[in-house]
């Protein structure tokens, strides 16, 4: 796990005491040198409960304001206990768009 994945699982474990978390590095799936530019987030917390969908996503914002400046791409999955055990799991990411990555 690289420094700014560790930093983020860490902010996120004492912001939102999740139930179920991952903090995924997906920079070397994407085109460009940066080696921590891109990340997605599955966040499973009883914090959400009575967020909408835009809430949750302003509140991961505004908790990672600085770090935002550093990442490139942060997809969130962010869910109740009860939308996660419907679900089961959080959508693939897409390919990279870039004009490098093959």
């Amino acid at each position: 796990m690289n420094d700014l994945q560790q930093h983020l699982t860490q902010q996120l474990q004492v912001a939102l005491a999740p139930s179920y978390l991952e903090v995924i590095n997906e920079s070397a799936n994407h085109s460009g040198p940066a080696t921590q530019s891109h990340f997605k987030l599955i966040v499973v917390s009883d914090y959400f409960k009575d967020l909408t969908l835009i809430a949750r996503h302003r509140f991961i914002n505004q908790l990672f304001k600085e770090e935002l400046d550093h990442i490139h791409a942060l997809a969130m999955h962010t869910y109740t206990p009860d939308e996660w055990q419907l679900k089961g799991s959080a959508p693939s990411s897409p390919n990279c768009a870039g004009g490098s990555q093959s």
